[in-house]
């Protein structure tokens, strides 16, 4: 039974997507994808509460778990994907008439395979066997590739392409690193059968042979640090997160990186533990710091709305592996937090983003001047978006990044924080120019929202969990953020 309460999550929108696919009536769909995405939500907080309130635990002989960092992952994408299913329900019927050469998809296709992404996020989260956690993201990678390349136009498929070799080389490289950790655990404590489990090794990390989780560690680093769009792995991003359809842009910005980020963290976990803190840590800084500073540039100057938030989001994953490496529990307390509160953010500027889109005929920043003339709710969200990606108050991304630096400065390396507080600074001026130059102005002549208010739902949903989380942390919240860490760092 405690089996079955864990695999809710997956089950449940895996269920809907089938039932998608088999379905004739293309009305009854959306209300079959919404429902699956619903009940794995509630299933997935469901489950975060029963990890958080009654501890970690291990089910499925050993296959399955649940901690506060599978918990974390499982909230993530639970809610992302009810935000987006709901979204996507007014996006996907004008596109037709909006999108120039668009043939859409067979019925039933777009919902089973968000769907079916989301169950692959939600397996990678309870995977306590390293080996199923392979499988379960990538399975969410060839998720993923389909979606970017939705719309079968030449640069959706050029994305989709680079997006499929650049994550399948880093996913190839992961497997190289389950394969080490396994042998590491094999040769020393010859546990066949637990030499995957992620709880063997983490409790056993100490008995391993250090050369093989150090190389394990490594090619984690970059095959994961590929997967979620670190630099410099992340010649897809921009690519990938400006081509897909908004609400898939959404989802995989958000819960794929999530799911990828706690990966990476399960490696280093034992490495910290076999090897010390110092070692596993630096790198994690190093590749965290590096990908903060590449997408400054890039942030600075940038014509694409979508493409500005790709590069907002390399930096904001930059920020989360840099907490994990600065080396304090509070410094990984605000990354975990900013793991969560840039969920929001990202998802509300992506799916945002398919208005604009939609209302001004481009992707070019200069052609969405005027927002808050135009219409007064897209501009506020507009500007919600903008404080969110900027990190000013009462966002919970600035409570976030300032726990972060908080941290770092107190610990043993403050340097990667300095370094980081400088380039999150110009980041800052960039977005907040391009930010004043979309709000302000004359409306744009032409500038008409074609979806239904009611789209505007999960925006304002998004928008106003953001603002709250910046302003109350309620104890909920923060037990789940506490386990997170304490699974991290033991």
């Amino acid at each position: 039974m405690t089996a079955l309460w864990v695999l809710a999550p997956v089950l449940l929108p895996a269920l809907a997507a089938g039932a998608c696919l088999l379905l004739r009536h293309r009305s009854a769909m959306p209300r079959v994808a919404l429902a699956g995405a619903v009940s794995g939500a509630v299933a997935a907080f469901a489950l975060a509460m029963r990890a958080v309130g009654g501890g970690p635990f291990v089910t499925a002989a050993g296959w399955l778990h649940a901690d506060g960092l599978s918990a974390l992952v499982s909230v993530i994408g639970g809610g992302v994907l009810v935000a987006t299913l709901l979204h996507a329900r007014s996006y996907l019927a004008v596109l037709p008439a909006l999108e120039p050469g668009d043939g859409g998809w067979a019925p039933g296709r777009w919902e089973a395979t968000m769907l079916g992404l989301a169950a692959c996020v939600q397996l990678s989260a309870v995977s306590n066997n390293l080996g199923l956690l392979w499988i379960a993201l990538e399975g969410a990678t060839l998720a993923s590739a389909v979606l970017v390349g939705y719309y079968r136009r030449t640069d959706a498929l050029e994305a989709a392409w680079k997006y499929l070799l650049l994550c399948s080389v880093g996913i190839a490289l992961a497997l190289f690193a389950t394969v080490l950790l396994h042998y590491a655990a094999v040769s020393r404590i010859g546990e066949v059968g637990g030499g995957l489990e992620w709880t063997t090794l983490r409790d056993a990390a100490a008995a391993l042979d250090p050369r093989f989780v150090r190389l394990a560690f490594l090619f984690a680093l970059v095959g994961w640090g590929a997967k979620i769009g670190l630099a410099p792995m992340h010649a897809w991003v921009p690519d990938a997160y400006g081509r897909a359809p908004a609400p898939a842009s959404a989802l995989l910005s958000t819960a794929v990186t999530a799911a990828g980020v706690a990966a990476l963290l399960r490696f280093a976990t034992v490495a910290r533990t076999a090897l010390g803190p110092e070692w596993p840590e630096r790198w994690l800084a190093l590749f965290g710091v590096v990908s903060v500073v590449v997408a400054v540039p890039f942030l600075v100057a940038q014509s694409e709305y979508k493409r500005l938030l790709a590069w907002s989001s390399v930096k904001h994953t930059g920020l989360v592996v840099l907490a994990a490496g600065l080396g304090t529990p509070l410094a990984l307390f605000g990354g975990l937090l900013h793991l969560l509160s840039q969920s929001a953010a990202k998802s509300l500027g992506f799916m945002l983003g398919g208005h604009l889109l939609r209302a001004s005929g481009s992707h070019r920043l200069d052609h969405c001047q005027g927002v808050l003339a135009a219409d007064r709710g897209l501009g506020t969200l507009l500007l919600v978006t903008g404080i969110g990606l900027t990190g000013l108050p009462p966002s919970a991304t600035f409570l976030s990044q300032w726990l972060t630096l908080a941290g770092g400065f107190t610990g043993p390396r403050p340097v990667f924080a300095a370094v980081a507080l400088i380039a999150l600074a110009a980041g800052f001026l960039g977005l907040v120019f391009h930010w004043v130059c979309m709000l302000t102005g004359p409306a744009r002549e032409g500038f008409t929202d074609a979806m239904p208010r009611s789209a505007r739902a999960p925006l304002w949903a998004m928008a106003v969990v953001l603002v709250a989380l910046g302003v109350w942390l309620p104890a909920p919240v923060r037990a789940l953020l506490e386990s997170a860490v304490q699974a991290v760092r033991p």
